[in-house]
């Protein structure tokens, strides 16, 4: 007599793969090895996150034009771009889709890369950014790429509906002159305002202070991109560093991680 005998396997031996009724392995358990694609073989990039590699300056470079952090009890916190800095700690910070800071002097705008490890451009540094062409996109002016056709007259005199006695610093710092509609724009709002190097807004949005002692902003600003050069040529060196009003903006540079 043959004795037949059954057991109970438990189960922390039990096999691991369900077997099909066909002996298969079920793929909802076994991973799927099939994928022939390429691996990325891009090389990281040599600069922190939101900034760009400038190799014909060996520098790196803010993607976005900057914004600010304050620091407030014990922590940074966002700082609004419409207002001056007046005294407060602040540091540079940048990212897509912000509104980059306007009323700030080349004198505060270096201190705040400073903070935040970084530094601020020079001219040579902002020079190789905007690339080889007449504007960062090419050569031939596209009236819409970027944010350079300011619709109404003026923005001081449409904010405050005259010419007269608005041309001081309290009405030309006023927070309100770049919340008007068709003003700033964000970063990176306009995608065909880029460099080759992928740096966006270097024409047009907001001027940018350079590191420069005399005192220079560069890159034209929302309702003025052509009165001093076109395109990568624009270039202000009327006011000294510690100018500021709300077409004055910024990006740092930074030294790149090898």
């Amino acid at each position: 007599m043959i004795w037949l005998l059954s057991c109970t396997v438990p189960n922390s031996v039990r096999e691991p793969l369900a077997i099909a009724d066909s002996g298969s392995i079920d793929s909802d358990v076994v991973p799927d090895t099939s994928d022939t694609s390429e691996p990325d073989t891009d090389p990281p990039s040599p600069c922190p996150e939101h900034m760009v590699w400038i190799a014909a300056a060996e520098i790196c470079i803010d993607a976005y034009e900057a914004t600010l952090e304050e620091w407030v009890n014990n922590e940074w916190q966002p700082f609004s771009p419409y207002s001056t800095v007046d005294g407060a700690e602040v540091r540079a910070a940048v990212g897509p889709g912000r509104v980059p800071q306007g009323y700030i002097s080349g004198t505060e705008a270096a201190e705040a890369c400073d903070n935040a490890g970084k530094f601020l451009c020079s001219s040579d540094h902002w020079l190789a950014a905007c690339g080889e062409f007449q504007w960062p996109y090419g050569d031939d002016y596209q009236e819409t790429a970027c944010n350079d056709t300011y619709e109404g007259s003026h923005p001081v005199v449409d904010y405050f509906g005259t010419h007269q006695g608005i041309w001081d610093s309290e009405h030309m710092n006023d927070p309100g002159i770049n919340q008007q509609p068709n003003t700033v724009s964000l970063g990176g709002e306009y995608p065909q305002c880029v460099s080759a190097d992928g740096a966006f807004d270097l024409h047009g949005n907001l001027h940018e202070w350079v590191d420069d002692p005399d005192g220079t902003f560069r890159g034209g600003f929302y309702a003025d991109a052509t009165i001093n050069g076109d395109g990568c040529d624009y270039r202000t060196t009327a006011h000294s560093m510690g100018y500021h009003d709300y077409s004055t903006g910024f990006r740092c540079c930074a030294q790149p991680n090898f």
